[in-house]
């Protein structure tokens, strides 16, 4: 450490609309990624490709003595908060005792159709600790392929810290330097906790040195409208410590679909995609029967499943995949209170 510190298509006809708040891409981590993430492979160089990785780049052993992987990994949150409330999120570690030499640690997205200027990009970060030994990454895309010399756009930028220049007051962040350094607008670069929120105190260390909360952020993707892009997160701070990402989701316009119903249930849907089993996760404000039905892109009804009489609040419930063709396929949410529709792909 530094020594400071993711249509139903029933022959539409072309007079439909188009969707506006179709989910191309979700997942929030709460099963073993490595069922569709290809983790520690270099990623292929490709355009249009369906699957997610998680790469290494710099080699750099774990300066800690928890044996941490050195590629974006699966993990619990760090604040009491965040897991009390979740039940795991992908991190990536750049405590190396290197003080010289950044990690470059990459998630990268499947390929995703931006169709037009609908399209958005949400997620949610949080750091280990802010703001002394404070973690930032990057979010980056490639509008070729994902090799990872194309990333060439920055949609954003959340700081790290560099040094501590004022001792007497650990707890100030005008006491700190970070890269890239505060703007007129502190939320540009963003810093964790700059404002004095999404963090917790840290009993076990001190003042200086908070937990950072999972912190939800978005950002638009108009600027590649008629383009199929890759979106990576890349960390790579110089020697610091641990920062945590999760329920990574692009909402647009999906060519293929029709709109999804406004009572969307909190409809999730994960791994995604899957080659095996689907959890269907959903939000009931009362209880009755639920069911669902994946259809594939002729409209053709491949799998049923009930779930039977399921009760208020947050529910999870899986559907198997297994043996059916890779490609993508539409799943219907039907209860008692109304449906809604999402897209998932078979690998």
């Amino acid at each position: 450490m530094k020594k400071q510190l993711l249509t139903i298509s029933l022959m539409l006809s072309a007079s439909a609309a188009f969707a506006q708040n179709d989910t191309l891409l979700f997942s929030d981590f709460n099963s073993d990624p490595s069922v569709y993430m290809q983790v520690g492979t270099f990623p292929p160089g490709i355009s249009n490709d369906t699957n997610w990785y998680s790469y290494d780049l710099d080699q750099l052993a774990d300066g800690s003595s928890s044996g941490r992987p050195g590629e974006w990994f699966w993990t619990q949150p760090f604040s009491d908060n965040d897991t009390a409330a979740q039940v795991s999120c992908m991190g990536s570690n750049s405590w190396t005792n290197d003080g010289v030499t950044p990690i470059s640690n990459w998630m990268i997205l499947p390929s995703i159709q931006i169709i037009d200027a609908n399209a958005t990009l949400y997620w949610k970060s949080a750091p280990r600790q802010t703001p002394r030994y404070l973690d930032g990454y990057k979010i980056v895309v490639s509008t070729t392929q994902n090799d990872l010399n194309n990333f060439t756009d920055t949609l954003f930028v959340a700081s790290e810290y560099t040094s501590l220049n004022n001792q007497n007051a650990p707890f100030a962040f005008s006491s700190y330097t970070f890269n890239p350094g505060a703007t007129a607008n502190p939320l540009a670069p963003f810093i964790h906790g700059w404002d004095s929120t999404y963090t917790e105190f840290d009993p076990a260390s001190d003042s200086s040195r908070m937990i950072g909360r999972l912190r939800p952020f978005n950002v638009s993707l108009a600027q590649y409208a008629g383009q199929s892009i890759y979106i990576a997160f890349l960390h790579d701070d110089i020697d610091d410590n641990l920062i945590a990402i999760d329920d990574i989701r692009v909402m647009g316009t999906d060519p293929t679909s029709i709109a999804e119903n406004d009572l969307d249930f909190g409809l999730s849907v994960y791994p995604n995609p899957s080659s095996d089993q689907m959890n269907v996760k959903f939000e009931l404000a009362s209880a009755g029967k639920v069911s669902v039905e994946l259809f594939d892109v002729s409209g053709k009804l491949v799998r049923f499943e009930s779930f039977g009489t399921q009760g208020i609040g947050v529910q999870s419930r899986s559907i198997s995949v297994n043996g059916l063709a890779a490609g993508i396929y539409h799943l219907k949410l039907q209860t008692e209170q109304g449906v809604a529709y999402t897209r998932v792909v078979v690998q």
